[in-house]
């Protein structure tokens, strides 16, 4: 499972977490040298990286919670990294058809996308019609709207969850939330822009992601 975040949204949300850390930035300044990448361009620097991975482990914990309740079973996630890529790289890491939900994120009208791997999302809707849980030997194949409806259930409570990780730095509104199947009609910026990407390893008994 992947979250990934435009630039916009990535300058705002820093700037929040870096307001509740006054003083941190009033140390003296040192000259660092490190080498510089001019095909792949860092835009958020390690500590920044390091404080979104903290911030999102709260998140995979309600994560947890979330998915183990819709499998009515145990499922554990774990924040599995957090690194800046390219849109375009993101793009072409998909599965086609894939099952990715972007959105808006309020107040700074910033775009995001969440995208459940397959073996997690077959899972899910075989437990919910009375299976095991098993997504093993299944291809990869468009759901039906039946399906969706289901889906769209979870991922109304992954949002939910989004919105609560992020509550107590800066108060988030996620809307406009649409489901898409096909990673090369997703379009939220440049192929050139670099975004940050949040990954989680979904593990549960007869399926992981």
């Amino acid at each position: 499972m992947a979250d990934i975040l435009s630039q916009d949204k990535i300058d705002d949300l820093l700037s929040a977490t870096e307001g509740t850390n006054k003083g941190k930035g009033e140390q003296a300044q040192q000259r660092i040298i490190t080498s510089y990448d001019f095909k792949h361009p860092a835009r958020v620097n390690k500590d920044q990286l390091r404080t979104l991975e903290n911030l999102h482990d709260n998140f995979a914990r309600l994560l947890s919670s979330t998915f183990s309740g819709a499998m009515k079973a145990v499922v554990d996630v774990d924040t599995a990294f957090v690194d800046q890529t390219t849109y375009a790289e993101f793009i072409m890491s998909l599965s086609n058809p894939n099952c990715a939900y972007q959105f808006t994120l309020g107040p700074t009208s910033g775009q995001a996308i969440i995208d459940i791997a397959l073996p997690v999302v077959y899972s899910f809707v075989d437990r919910i019609f009375g299976g095991k849980g098993s997504s093993q030997g299944l291809e990869a194949r468009q759901l039906t709207p039946i399906e969706i409806g289901e889906i769209n259930t979870i991922v109304k409570k992954v949002i939910e969850d989004l919105e609560a990780t992020w509550s107590p730095i800066l108060p988030v509104n996620i809307h406009d939330i649409e489901l898409e199947t096909n990673p090369e009609f997703m379009q939220i910026t440049a192929a050139s822009e670099i975004v940050i990407l949040l990954a989680f390893e979904v593990n549960s008994t007869n399926a992981s992601g």
